[in-house]
């Protein structure tokens, strides 16, 4: 049984894709330009070339496939590119796919919430056997302030002090990699979280202890945070999305917590003490 991974060279599906060669399951990687995938043809993944934009790209890629992880890109097309995958797994048969929503899926008023409930109920609808994934803020989002903390010692967003229970990609790799190599997660959404929820200014002081210098959070109206965000090239409509996500964040929406991973993977969550360590040491350096 050959195991698709979408997003082979991505910061999950990399992390997926290294969970089940410890398995020993036959993968086959999908990725739009095969000399990014030079790495992994090294560790004898397969790869397919194929584009969520081009449904007949695809065909080949899911050819004997039948289970497959789907992951992509925040795009304004997020939704018709991964129906297109979800058609064209439907057409060659696959049995079960394996996607990465988010947390609050169809429950906050968040156009990415949004937008992955949309894609849930297309696979839900396909006839394919699924499992949602719904984890929290990923702790790895912290490699977008890597710059700022290196330069000035902080970062910056518009929470306020709420609590998140920021949740670890790896741990998210993890339990992906149990639900395509085991039975029972068929037509289930798991809900995954960190180990407890803190604060921004919690973060900024776990990061500096690992660091050894002072890191502090600072908190910005949000139209001041969106105008920086801009002058730096970011898109507006991605913008737009997230203040509206960091928003429903400052009402509480991110900070339940559960113990989902650890009742799948038998391993507890991963700490932000623990995740600080692993980013000071791969992610800043």
């Amino acid at each position: 049984m050959t195991i698709l991974i979408t997003g082979a060279t991505g910061n999950i599906g990399g992390e997926l894709i290294q969970h089940l060669l410890r398995k020993n399951v036959p993968i086959r990687g999908l990725v739009r330009d095969l000399k990014k995938g030079a790495k992994l043809s090294e560790q004898d993944v397969e790869l397919a070339q194929g584009d969520f934009s081009q449904p007949e790209s695809l065909n080949v890629a899911l050819q004997g496939i039948e289970k497959a992880f789907l992951v992509s890109s925040n795009l304004p097309n997020q939704v018709e590119l991964e129906c297109n995958f979800i058609e064209a797994a439907k057409y060659a048969g696959v049995k079960h796919i394996v996607k990465l929503s988010v947390m609050g899926a169809g429950e906050l008023p968040s156009t990415f919430q949004k937008w992955h409930r949309e894609i849930e109920v297309q696979l839900e609808q396909s006839g394919i056997a699924w499992t949602h994934l719904q984890p929290n803020m990923l702790m790895q989002n912290m490699r977008w302030f890597a710059e700022t903390i290196a330069q000035n010692g902080a970062f910056y967003n518009c929470v306020g002090d709420a609590k998140i229970s920021h949740v670890d990609a790896r741990d998210v790799a993890a339990v992906a990699a149990v639900c395509l190599t085991e039975a029972g997660h068929e037509n289930i959404s798991y809900v995954l979280t960190g180990d407890k929820a803190i604060t921004f200014n919690e973060v900024a002081d776990i990061l500096g202890k690992a660091l050894g210098w002072s890191v502090n959070y600072v908190d910005l109206p949000p139209v001041d945070l969106k105008a920086a965000r801009l002058a730096n090239g970011e898109p507006e409509w991605y913008l737009d999305a997230e203040l509206e996500l960091c928003a429903c964040w400052k009402q509480g929406a991110g900070s339940a917590v559960n113990d989902t991973i650890a009742q799948i993977t038998n391993k507890k969550a991963t700490s932000y003490e623990e995740f600080a360590q692993y980013y000071t040491q791969t992610i800043l350096n």
